[in-house]
């Protein structure tokens, strides 16, 4: 698995990175991998909700905001994107 992790201010990237795991996709591994990206950026790791699983899977993608995080973000969202090796 390969995980585009980007952190968007005002629609301009900030910051991002690449995540790779070998891992298969399932909502355990899921869990585990938004939490390492979160400690490799050094961001707080957001509330995760069973719907953020449902849209990575079917949309490949899921969209952070602030409202999803208990502490303060930093910026207007945190986007993961599964980058189709």
């Amino acid at each position: 698995m390969k995980i585009w992790a980007r952190l968007v201010t005002d629609n301009k990237l900030r910051r991002d990175m690449i995540y790779r795991s070998p891992l298969s996709m399932t909502e355990a591994h899921y869990e585990i991998w938004i939490r390492e990206i979160c400690d490799q950026l050094d961001i707080p790791t957001p509330v995760l909700l069973e719907t953020h699983y449902v849209n990575f899977v079917r949309f490949h993608n899921t969209r952070f905001k602030q409202d999803d995080f208990i502490e303060s973000l930093g910026y207007d969202r945190f986007v993961v994107e599964d980058c189709k090796e």
